[in-house]
């Protein structure tokens, strides 16, 4: 139980290795590749009949690219009358809306006899009902191309499934290996990285639409779409915040899309800042960016001489010197500009369950990490969600899988540094997400580093603990100051009381005996609590009830300035983050020692003298790892 208590200001003024899947939307396999798969070579066999100059093959890549026959992919551990569809999602479908889906083609490298193929609408982030569809009398190796007797108007927001069907053949009994019949898929390495592939298939003793992985590849499958294009085309996307100080010019990078058939070598464009205007600018894009394809462009940004968060606009004018004729020209942003801008501390969180097998060698790797942080600055919390749940589940940890950008696909292990939406998504194509599965300590240091060292906060904060043992209460203080480009209205106030070295009761993947770090006890809400501020500072003050069961010299309070948004899964970034020990005059070293491997291997006083345990005054402790820490004991 908690209880928050106003301040005085306030009382004046009236405070996401391999990752584990939800088995609802994991990836159940790999596609299998061809005896032969390893010799193909990506070309246009039996070339598809030449569109109109207003259509356009739409997929996860746009070329005529196949595998040649023979040389395909299949699933033949999952036999039967199957179904497989690839994801259009909002992403890549956002440059056609208010055109038509006309038809679809599909590649082979097997004959399948007959098969239809269907538009599904999205359901669940899987394909849905179908909402076009057609028969294929016979189907051959290569191209097959098929019309829908209706076309399908593409709307704004919507994701779509495409895709046909056919008899999946299960392993070949050829000891010679020769038979490839069971790998029908024409798969190659053109296009989007990392596309699922979704087969309707028998798991067990269920059938449904599950994800499978293509190793890197793409199968071929593309969408006919139909209606006006532009010549010169170029889609610029939203480059979220950037920051920067008053009187000073500030450089970010801008994606863009080539949506046209001529490649990009040249961009104009022009900067508005609170819609004011500059003058075109002028930038070379090499190499030059073809057809669905996407590269970048950088823009300097003036920041002018006031304060404030301004709305930045970026107008793509013409592309290899031709008007830009796309429906989409503009990207947007914002621009926070301040005065002063304060040293950004970073908050690890950790998503992980003791169902969870992989979990316990990435924490291994965020223990590593921490082993050299700056404790000053560095904040790690762990939430028990993810892949499944576990007895250290809290509500919090369940309502924070919102900010996995995945379709509603979670996984364990996983990671976020400030709640920063910078790695890309495994499941939304084209998407950026707020987890990230990191392969070893040097990776999560580099994403540190970056937080750390190469980013500022518009806000810091401050946290103070008394801890009252004989009513077993801890009353935390938490003061904080911001400038004047930081975004006070949406400010939340989140705090954790997280304890270290809880024992696992069944730990999955673990050796020997387990034990938790950075586990969540006790918080105030989920989201945060709205900040009331007094200008440019605010003061909160809450109080936490301390389980006699909780080792105390293990817990540590952890509070932190957060956004959240109800509309989209990127915009809850941490501003800034600070922590204290709940019991600041002494320390478990061995404890400590417990989670990282490390153990004291000298304690002296304060004179230097070695002494044997812990005494009253200030001890100096050497570590194994080579750290030498200052104690106050009581």
């Amino acid at each position: 139980m908690k209880k928050f208590l106003l301040s005085v200001a306030a009382l004046a003024m009236s405070f996401a290795a391999s990752a584990q899947v939800d088995v609802q939307h994991q990836r159940v396999g790999v596609v299998e590749q061809s005896p032969y798969f390893a010799q193909q070579s990506a070309v246009v066999r039996k070339a598809a009949k030449k569109i109109a100059a207003n259509q356009r093959w739409v997929g996860y890549y746009s070329s005529d690219a196949l595998a040649a026959a023979h040389k395909g992919m299949g699933i033949y551990n999952y036999p039967g009358d199957n179904k497989v569809a690839i994801c259009l999602s909002e992403a890549i479908l956002k440059p056609y809306v208010g055109k038509n889906i006309v038809g679809l083609r599909f590649g082979l490298c097997e004959e399948i006899g007959s098969s239809s193929i269907s538009l599904y609408k999205s359901a669940s982030s899987k394909p849905g009902d179908v909402c076009r569809s057609a028969n294929v009398e016979k189907c051959v190796i290569g191209w097959n191309e098929v019309k829908f007797s209706e076309p399908y108007p593409i709307k704004a927001g919507e994701e779509l499934y495409a895709g046909y069907t056919y008899t999946q053949l299960s392993d070949n009994t050829d000891t010679n290996n020769t038979d490839t019949k069971s790998y029908p898929f024409s798969a190659v390495e053109d296009g989007l990285s990392d596309q699922p592939l979704w087969v309707y298939c028998k798991l067990g003793n269920d059938t449904g639409w599950y994800n499978f992985s293509m190793d890197g590849y793409n199968i071929s499958i593309q969408v006919l779409v139909e209606g006006d294009f532009a010549e010169y085309d170029v889609m610029p996307s939203d480059f979220g915040t950037v920051k920067g100080t008053i009187n000073s010019n500030v450089e970010t990078s801008v994606e863009f899309t080539n949506n046209a058939v001529e490649a990009v070598s040249s961009l104009d464009y022009i900067v508005s800042v609170d819609g004011v205007a500059g003058s075109e600018q002028h930038v070379a894009i090499s190499p030059s960016v073809g057809y669905n394809k996407i590269g970048t462009f950088k823009v300097s940004i003036p920041c002018g001489s006031t304060e404030g968060l301004k709305n930045v606009k970026v107008e793509v004018t013409k592309v290899n010197g031709h008007k830009n004729g796309g429906t989409t020209t503009l990207a947007e942003g914002k621009l926070s500009v301040a005065a002063n801008m304060y040293k950004r501390n970073l908050c690890i969180e950790e998503f992980t369950t003791e169902q969870c097998g992989n979990c316990p060698r990435v924490a291994g790797f965020l223990h590593t990490y921490l082993e050299e942080a700056d404790p000053t600055r560095v904040f790690a919390v762990c939430h028990h969600a993810g892949y499944y749940t576990d007895w250290l589940t809290k509500a919090c940890d369940n309502k924070l899988l919102y900010l996995f950008n995945d379709g509603g696909r979670t996984f364990a292990p996983a990671m976020m540094f400030n709640r920063e939406p910078d790695f890309k998504s495994s499941y939304a194509t084209g998407q950026k997400d707020n987890v990230v599965i990191p392969g070893n300590a040097t990776e999560i240091s580099k994403y540190a580093s970056k937080y750390l060292n190469k980013t500022m906060a518009d806000a810091k904060l401050d946290v103070s603990v008394t801890y009252n043992e004989s009513e077993s209460k801890a009353v935390i203080v938490v003061t904080g100051e911001s400038n004047d480009a930081y975004d006070k209205e949406s400010a939340l106030l989140t705090l954790y009381l997280t304890e270290d070295n809880v024992e696992a009761k069944d730990q999955s993947g673990a050796k020997g005996t387990f034990y938790h770090q950075h586990v969540i006890r006790d918080f105030n809400s989920a989201w945060g609590d709205k900040v009331t501020w007094e200008g440019n500072k605010f003061s909160a003050t809450y109080e936490f009830d301390v389980d006699a069961a909780w080792k105390k010299d293990d817990l540590k309070v952890v509070a932190f300035l957060n956004k959240h948004s109800t509309k989209s899964r990127l915009d809850n970034r941490i501003e800034n983050v600070a922590g204290k020990n709940l019991v600041q005059n002494s320390t478990s070293i061995e404890s400590v020692g417990s989670a990282y491997n490390v153990v004291e291997v000298a304690r002296y006083n304060a004179a230097g003298q070695r002494i044997s345990g812990k005494q009253k005054g200030l001890n100096i402790v050497k570590l194994s790892n080579g750290k030498t820490l200052k104690i106050m004991v009581k």
